[in-house]
């Protein structure tokens, strides 16, 4: 679409603002937001009056109930239908449906079905990918297909070639075991490489705040990869002021008293970014997260009333994020809590704990500091505490399905303080939670990429595709700031993409 096309369309929904007085000042998705700017439900047919309707506004507590409650329709497993009369066994899934016919070498496959019943699932799976690769590894060297494969083909020099990157102990571990079965009273050399170690700042080069902001992050579940980023990012805003305002000259970059920061320092400071990309010395995406890290640094300090002004109110950076996610249906959800109420040791924990993330979209941090009291089961009320805002919790629907996922789950963990997290580290918690998640995923069929925020991506997505249901209203079911996060969060399929432009285009006809 041309620009004068969307400079008119922009202007034809500016001039149908709503006149309910809880939308004023409110925002919509920006025209370059880098998913569906606008939804297509709220477009009417040309032939009609009006464009937009009264219903895309109306916000009311008993339409938001019952947006959460009909979000999702999948059958699985409440505490009205009874459990699987027989129980699956994840080992045996496994054994039957990838080691018997993905693993060729005989030796190979009779080591499996020793340890079917000593390891656990997961580690199981690890074992029979790397077996997946040391069969490639050896089908590339000798250059005969993987199917026709024997036990005749293993060699001392292709093993030996097999042992050039062991990059893992669960590799480390099966090569050893390998080798006995092939090899009996032989010693290899299997040494495994240790991972490069990335540099970081010293503490002692940190500003002090800058200490605080790590811990608040690193509470949240954040990665050390996004920490050692913000540690770079705003440490080099502080070494760039002291290198380019008098003013600062006098004090090192992690000693900056900084109440004497302005917004104009970071607003230049935006422009000097803006300069080093036109320059290619920074890519478009990491001039923006430079600045995003910067700013959200800031913030953290206004919130924690460390400055005065929330000079870090600014817009940021624009730069291409979205990234393009398949989103299960109704039938591939039915099978992944399907899957749970026939595998799992725990059907009752495992499907609050999913459920929770899906029917809330809850981030895995808001997930784990969830505690019994912050649901009301009469009222219907949860109160999810976000991210960077522990203090600060926010009430939400608590949808009917999930409402029967969690009573069934309090009926057994009456004892306990936390709903998932327990004894447990939040490292334990999130490793063991993925670890569930990719059995479960395996033998649900799913494919798609990623991790446990796959949930988080579906309960927007969703949201977006409900008829008349404000991008305003999404944004706050998200726990979301700012609507351009919101739009990374919406994916369309082809189809879904080419009926919304038709749309858009039949309004020129």
């Amino acid at each position: 679409m041309d620009k004068d096309s969307k400079n008119a369309i922009n202007e034809l929904i500016s001039n149908q603002k709503p006149q309910n007085e809880l939308w004023k000042g409110t925002e919509l998705f920006l025209w370059n937001a880098s998913s569906t700017e606008e939804f297509i439900n709220g477009i009417k047919n040309p032939h009609d009056v009006h464009l937009t309707t009264d219903a895309v506004w109306d916000v009311s507590k008993s339409k938001v109930r019952n947006i959460m409650d009909t979000l999702f329709n999948y059958e699985g497993y409440d505490n009205s239908t009874d459990l699987p009369h027989t129980k699956g066994n994840i080992a045996d899934w496994l054994w039957e449906n990838r080691v018997q016919p993905s693993i060729k070498l005989d030796k190979v496959k009779n080591y499996f079905k020793r340890i079917q019943t000593s390891k656990a699932p997961i580690e199981l799976y690890g074992f029979y990918e790397e077996a997946l690769e040391f069969q490639q590894q050896i089908s590339t060297y000798i250059k005969k297909p993987i199917w026709q494969l024997n036990d005749l083909d293993i060699t001392e020099i292709n093993f030996q070639y097999c042992l050039k990157n062991v990059n893992s102990d669960i590799k480390k571990f099966l090569l050893n075991q390998i080798a006995k079965l092939y090899f009996p009273g032989r010693r290899f050399n299997i040494v495994k490489q240790n991972k490069r170690i990335l540099s970081k700042l010293a503490d002692h080069e940190l500003h002090p705040y800058l200490k605080n902001f790590n811990d608040q992050i690193q509470s949240e579940g954040r990665s050390g990869g996004y920490i050692k980023d913000i540690n770079r990012d705003v440490m080099l805003f502080l070494n760039w002021l002291v290198n380019n305002y008098a003013s600062f000259n006098d004090f090192s970059p992690n000693a900056i008293p900084v109440w004497l920061i302005e917004r104009d320092h970071i607003l230049e400071f935006e422009n000097y970014l803006k300069r080093c990309h036109s320059k290619g010395l920074y890519s478009e995406i990491t001039v923006s997260n430079k600045f995003y890290c910067v700013i959200s640094f800031f913030k953290y300090l206004y919130d924690n009333r460390i400055i005065p002004k929330n000079i870090g109110s600014i817009r940021g950076i624009s730069a291409q994020r979205y990234l393009h996610r398949d989103i299960p249906n109704k039938d591939q959800l039915s099978d992944f809590f399907n899957t749970i109420a026939r595998y799992s040791d725990d059907p009752e924990y495992d499907t609050a704990f999913f459920g929770s993330l899906l029917h809330l979209g809850l981030r895995f941090c808001e997930a784990e500091r969830l505690n019994w009291e912050d649901i009301n089961f009469q009222a219907r009320i949860i109160k999810i505490r976000g991210k960077g805002k522990a203090g600060k919790p926010v009430p939400l629907h608590l949808p009917k399905k999930l409402y029967q996922y969690l009573e069934s789950l309090y009926k057994v963990r009456t004892d306990e303080k936390s709903v998932f997290k327990g004894r447990q580290s939040k490292k334990v918690l999130y490793g063991k939670m993925l670890d569930k998640y990719k059995l479960y995923s395996l033998i649900s069929g799913w494919t798609f990429p990623g991790g446990l925020h796959l949930f988080r991506h579906t309960f927007i997505t969703k949201l977006s595709l409900r008829k008349n249901v404000h991008p305003q209203i999404i944004k706050r079911l998200a726990r979301h700031t700012r609507l351009d996060t919101t739009s990374k969060y919406l994916h369309r399929q082809n189809q879904e993409l080419n009926d919304a432009m038709q749309k858009i285009d039949s309004i020129w006809r």
